[in-house]
């Protein structure tokens, strides 16, 4: 968490601050963009399982990144639906 990272696009290179890393390879694949990524649950707190804790936009064979949940909340004005 809070990574900074760039990211290749045709037009150039962008770079992202505070963003989530997930490793290894194989979390994510092509056409994944937009997903939502959520706790398991099987860890101490069984509470948050399914909890949103980003939004995916990036990945490779061994990385996916994500933007936090909280920040594109914040951007567009809404909540999450029981929050």
């Amino acid at each position: 968490i809070h990574a900074t990272v760039n990211v290749g696009y045709n037009s150039g290179t962008a770079r992202f601050v505070d963003q989530i890393v997930i490793t290894p390879g194989g979390f994510s694949a092509g056409g994944d963009s937009g997903s939502r990524i959520v706790v398991d649950g099987k860890g101490r707190d069984k509470a948050d399982d399914r909890k949103p804790v980003g939004l995916l936009f990036a990945g490779s064979a061994s990385h996916t990144i994500a933007n936090p949940i909280q920040a594109v909340l914040t951007r567009f004005g809404v909540t999450i639906d029981g929050e």
